[in-house]
């Protein structure tokens, strides 16, 4: 059998601003219970940034390891099955899951079930398990033509944003009477604001959800109808520091956590750090007063495993995830991205914070001659 040509997009560790493509092939001739999957499109978003920020600390580059001091940035997107050497895996089967932002995955395939499958490649089997598992297509009626690439980009932010409502439930939202969510307009903040708004209007809460964003992005971010205010980040002295504040932020910039936490002082009661979106503005003059509280999803998703069992876990979300499909739908359009050019023009405008929350960006590095 001939053999594939496939490339990685990489970039520095030390230097996100320096990518390198990878090209590199795959033998038609697979190991016993190999699978190779042809990536066929994947959501990038400001969380992927996220992904490599923290990379290191949490371990994001043993996923797809490459070349000495570069690492594959992860993705969530499909893939189809392109060659076989499992028995219970057909070519041209569809997963959904934890990808390279590459043309191809290798993997080895364990624990095949009728929803899908674990990559039980040695690298990875140390690793956190939630990423491990691809989800077979056609088993979930989720998956179709339309809602695909709303999938994509938004199910694996969405339960971050599932499990953080959960947790500020159960912690009866600290008894506060703010929640303010920075980087107002990610999608993941989205995703959370929506979740919020159900929860309050249904329980009858009187709490009040502030959205925090920048200037340009307040006319989108008031349009989602979510959030019962929305303030640009040059606000933040007029906040009320009498009220009890929860913060969930998303943006990771330390000046607005410094101005938080200062300004808040006593009555800033849980300070819940998720994103880096401001990447580049991590570090500050001013030490932190505090440094909050890290949300890292997987041990909150083992824990609510634990306490409501897997099937018991997965139709909550199920249930949560079909209400946030119906409203999302209206808030976002799709915008593809076909081939390493213009995926470069899309990551340097995710580093230079230069995107439009109304979109939601697509990529695929297979489909050169024709579009999405």
């Amino acid at each position: 059998m001939a053999t594939i040509n496939a490339l990685d997009f990489t970039v520095k560790i030390d230097d996100f601003r320096r990518v390198k493509v990878v090209e590199k092939t795959y033998s038609g001739k697979l190991l016993p219970n190999q699978v190779l999957l042809e990536i066929d499109q994947f959501s990038f978003t400001s969380n992927n940034i996220t992904y490599g920020v923290v990379g290191k600390q949490m371990n994001y580059w043993k996923f797809f390891p490459t070349q000495s001091s570069y690492g594959i940035i992860p993705v969530w997107g499909l893939a189809n099955v392109v060659i076989s050497n499992h028995p219970d895996v057909q070519v041209g089967q569809r997963f959904y899951g934890y990808y390279p932002m590459s043309s191809h995955l290798l993997v080895t395939v364990n624990n095949v079930g009728s929803k899908g499958f674990v990559d039980n490649t040695k690298h990875r089997q140390a690793l956190p398990s939630i990423y491990n598992f691809y989800v077979n297509t056609e088993q979930d009626p989720t998956f179709t033509p339309e809602t695909e690439k709303l999938i994509s980009i938004f199910r694996p932010l969405f339960v971050t944003s599932f499990l953080i409502d959960a947790h500020l439930a159960e912690q009866n939202f600290y008894k506060t009477s703010q929640i303010l969510i920075t980087s107002a307009s990610s999608k993941t903040a989205q995703a959370l604001a929506c979740l919020l708004a159900f929860r309050k209007k249904k329980n009858a809460l009187n709490w009040n959800l502030l959205g925090l964003t920048s200037k340009r992005n307040m006319e989108f971010v008031g349009q989602l109808e979510w959030y019962d205010q929305v303030m640009s980040y040059d606000s933040i002295a007029q906040l009320n520091s009498n009220e009890k504040f929860v913060v969930i932020d998303f943006s990771g910039n330390h000046n607005t956590q410094f101005q938080l936490q200062r300004f808040l002082n006593k009555n800033l009661v849980y300070n819940c750090l998720v994103g880096l979106v401001d990447w580049q503005n991590l570090e500050g003059e001013n030490p932190l007063p505090e440094k909050g509280e890290f949300f890292f999803a997987p041990t909150h998703a083992e824990k609510r495993r634990e306490e409501w069992g897997v099937s018991g876990f997965q139709q909550k979300i199920g249930i949560a995830w079909l209400q946030f499909m119906e409203v999302v739908q209206s808030t976002i359009s799709i915008k593809e991205h076909i081939g390493v050019q213009e995926l470069e023009k899309l990551y340097s405008d995710m580093l230079n914070g230069k995107i439009d929350p109304k979109y939601g960006n697509i990529v695929s590095l297979n489909r050169m001659n024709k579009r999405l």
